[in-house]
């Protein structure tokens, strides 16, 4: 059901490392839901993840995340996966965090290198006056996702610090530009920090004399490995990648089911150009931003059509389109078949 998806997919820098879906896992079963449920028909396995250099496609990820919303999101996914997270899990990145010479240095590293772990965010630290502050962004429409990833990178932004400090970070805030969510009470208690709602922005604020303190594993030489370590990664998923077609064919990729794909204005207003100026940075690549879309338009829909579950109408509606049978003539443009001839063929 999911060959050839993966090697499409990983095209997003080298995706998402295996570990973070396992955990999310076992995260869903502690509340209630089924974890296999997460991972059915997408061609992974517990003992795959594991590996040490495991990693899956960010739609994979995007996938195992949005059932695991829709199973258990109500009891406040984000924030019981945020409480799971240890630094260690991070690999060379939380290697370097713990020993940085100080708290604000390992912050420092994990906004430069979050694209390593998650590349579908972006983030930024900087200190105003007496506070300290990290603003984190999506990179792309996450859609129902949003509300799960922010709270587990922020809240796991605190979780890290009451590791690297070995205790409670004082002072500290968490911001979300959202209303308190009904789960929220159940947890009030348990984080470390308190969550500010109706907020203007997804950040995380602190005293910067706190930021100034050295993690309690601090040790310049392992962070200077660790450092080349990530550097090393870094260039290896970064180098050379970031053409503007590619980025493009992401955010298509990225953008949420269940609705239209985005116009070339919009993409172009997330990429900070003119439309007139994606256009034709796009032919000069030899692409042109129709085909991307029906390219990606026609991925998901072979991919649905191997679910056998999955009606053609339900399928259509996944795609944006109202009508199905501009769907089903749409579909037989990009293949050569009516979705229907293309599913009795494939049994």
């Amino acid at each position: 059901m999911q060959s050839g998806r993966n090697t499409l997919t990983t095209n997003w820098y080298r995706g998402i490392p295996g570990i973070y879906l396992l955990l999310l896992c076992d995260v869903v079963k502690r509340l209630g839901g089924n974890d296999q449920d997460i991972i059915d028909g997408l061609g992974v396995t517990r003992s795959g993840l594991l590996q040490p250099d495991s990693r899956i496609s960010v739609l994979t990820g995007h996938i195992a995340a949005g059932r695991a919303v829709h199973s258990v999101g109500s009891k406040g996914l984000g924030l019981e996966y945020a409480q799971a997270l240890k630094v260690t899990l991070h690999g060379p990145l939380g290697l370097m965090a713990m020993s940085s010479p100080t708290i604000a240095d390992a912050l420092d590293a994990v906004v430069r290198y979050i694209g390593l772990r998650a590349p579908f965010l972006q983030a930024g630290y900087r200190v105003d006056g007496e506070q300290s502050e990290i603003v984190v962004n999506p990179r792309a429409d996450i859609g129902d996702l949003l509300t799960f990833i922010m709270e587990a990178i922020l809240v796991g932004f605190v979780l890290m610090l009451e590791q690297l400090l070995g205790e409670k970070p004082q002072g500290v805030v968490v911001h979300m530009p959202m209303s308190e969510p009904k789960y929220y009470k159940n947890y009030r208690s348990r984080l470390a920090v308190p969550i500010q709602y109706d907020s203007d922005v997804w950040a995380l604020r602190g005293p910067v004399a706190l930021f100034k303190e050295a993690p309690r594993l601090a040790d310049p030489t392992v962070a200077d490995l660790a450092r080349e370590q990530c550097e090393m990664e870094y260039q290896q998923v970064f180098a050379g990648r970031e053409t503007l077609s590619q980025r493009v064919a992401d955010y298509l990729r990225m953008s949420e089911e269940g609705a239209a794909l985005p116009t070339l204005d919009l993409m172009a207003g997330w990429l900070h150009l003119s439309s007139r100026t994606l256009k034709r940075r796009l032919q000069e690549e030899s692409v042109n931003y129709r085909d991307m879309v029906e390219a990606e338009l026609t991925e998901r829909s072979l991919r649905w059509l191997a679910d056998d579950r999955l009606g053609v109408s339900e399928i259509a509606y996944r795609l944006g389109y109202n009508d199905v049978s501009n769907f089903s003539r749409a579909f037989k443009r990009w293949t050569g078949k009516t979705p229907r001839e293309y599913r009795l063929s494939e049994l």
